[in-house]
């Protein structure tokens, strides 16, 4: 394999460790095994390869950006069919990876992983390096884009919400987060100028 741009995909069934200790190993291997199985339908439809599928957990890698975004939402939408008792958190990232015999190596695989821990159930999360590169995609759009702080990287990092077409855009209310701020500011020395008189 020649080192070249892949997106890379990483989806987790949340709540996976809670839900075995709650309902038992035979049914988390049930939940494992339906996840498995569509995780593999929807990469093999969209030309991706499958490089690791861990119980709960899946990575897959794609030459093109646009295939992995589709994938993603695929996958979201198979699993609420499917009412599985977990949803599904997926982050996806791209760059150079290093390939080596059991899969890859790198930077992107590793954002990946971290929007994958960030994305909520039902949610994809993708790297502004993401969107950029796959750019306009028929069924999909973007969320606003806003920056997280991620485990190792010092810098935050820009992402975007993946939606199918048809799904409303929630809004980051920058507007309303101001506001608030500056009334909880106006509330604290209020707060230490009481205090100070006492």
């Amino acid at each position: 394999t020649v080192p070249g741009v892949r997106t890379f995909l990483i989806a987790d069934v949340r709540g996976y460790t809670s839900y075995t200790a709650e309902h038992g190993d035979e049914a988390a291997a049930k939940l494992a095994s339906a996840f498995a199985e569509i995780a593999r339908g929807v990469v093999e439809e969209r030309e991706g390869r499958l490089i690791e599928l861990r119980g709960d957990e899946a990575l897959v890698v794609f030459e093109s950006a646009r295939q992995a975004l589709r994938s993603a939402l695929e996958l979201q939408a198979r699993v609420a069919a499917a009412n599985l008792p977990r949803g599904v958190g997926i982050g996806l990232d791209a760059g150079e990876a290093v390939p080596v015999a059991d899969g890859y190596r790198g930077g992107a695989l590793n954002l990946a992983a971290r929007l994958c821990s960030l994305a909520a159930a039902g949610e994809v999360l993708a790297s502004e390096t993401v969107q950029q590169l796959a750019r306009a995609v028929e069924g999909i759009k973007y969320g606003e884009r806003r920056e997280e702080r991620v485990k190792g990287l010092a810098k935050p990092v820009a992402l975007v919400e993946v939606l199918p077409a048809d799904r409303a855009v929630r809004r980051w209310n920058r507007r309303k987060r101001r506001r608030t701020l500056l009334r909880l500011s106006r509330r604290r020395p209020a707060r230490l100028a009481a205090a100070a008189a006492v």
